[in-house]
């Protein structure tokens, strides 16, 4: 079984513009693998044999969320097709500025979707901030998991507001918080990630795309973290899952540890007891 626990997708009507923005905002130093439709991400999962995958919404405003989460629950409801409903893990996004962001993050939890995804350069919020704290807080008692981009962005200028040291500060502040820090860590932030994060509690995904793919302090982290700590992700359209698949064994890993990688740990996360028929 391989799950996928950082995937987006954009409404049909809007992806290839969208795509073709984002592209244009980090100076084409990325190209999406796929069309950032929900009907290329099943079509690519089924192509290179990926199970699940979680489908991560970014809320860049506040009154972005009924929609969001309207569009999360109409995918997990079949709305979006049987393929989707059976192979789409949902999130859903409240933004760190919302006014009802704990109202919002219990109709979350309430609705049965399984997690929220940040983002601090898009939502404009520093990861470890006292406000942001008592958000994981809400996040940790009403059971959600959070998928949270960390380290820099490719998009934006290099400030340090979700880098390892940040993210190592909110696990030891939020004891229990079902956090997956997004990059392993912290994009382009390895060097502070391998020293700050390694052994430690914190669990990470292993979107890291294809232009790092050599580097020597990434590569030591998925070495030396603990198995049960990694998750596999690609960051989809941004990293084709065959390829995703591919980095994480040129680290040369253990088959127990790749199995836990790939499909084990995202499992028990998110209550996936088996492969969904295609």
């Amino acid at each position: 079984m391989l799950i996928d626990v950082h995937t987006h997708t954009f409404p049909d009507a809007i992806a290839e513009r969208a795509l073709k923005k984002l592209v244009e905002k980090t100076g084409h130093l990325i190209e999406p693998s796929g069309n950032g439709t929900v009907r290329g991400l099943l079509d690519h999962m089924r192509r290179d044999g990926v199970d699940y995958a979680a489908v991560c919404p970014v809320a860049t405003k506040p009154e972005q969320f009924e929609g969001i989460l309207k569009e999360s629950l109409a995918i997990r409801d079949g709305k979006r097709g049987e393929e989707a409903q059976r192979h789409l893990v949902p999130f859903a996004s409240v933004h760190p500025s919302d006014e009802a962001r704990f109202d919002h993050l219990a109709q979350i939890a309430k609705s049965g979707i399984k997690g929220v995804k940040l983002h601090p350069y898009y939502q404009s919020f520093t990861l470890d901030a006292p406000a942001m704290l008592d958000y994981f807080r809400c996040c940790r008692d009403q059971g959600l998991v959070v998928q949270c981009h960390c380290g820099f962005d490719i998009g934006f200028p290099f400030d340090r507001v979700c880098n390892p040291a940040r993210v190592a500060h909110v696990a030891e502040a939020v004891p229990g918080l079902k956090l997956i820090a997004a990059h392993l860590g912290g994009w382009r932030d390895w060097e502070e990630g391998a020293r700050l994060l390694t052994g430690k509690n914190v669990t990470l995904d292993t979107a890291v795309l294809a232009p790092d793919f050599g580097n020597d302090d990434a590569r030591k982290i998925l070495r030396e973290h603990p198995a049960d700590k990694l998750l596999f992700a690609t960051d989809w359209p941004w990293l084709g899952f065959a390829e995703g698949v591919k980095y994480v064994r040129s680290a040369g890993l253990p088959s127990e540890k790749e199995q836990a990688i790939f499909s084990g740990n995202a499992a028990a996360l998110l209550g996936i007891a088996e492969p969904a028929p295609w």
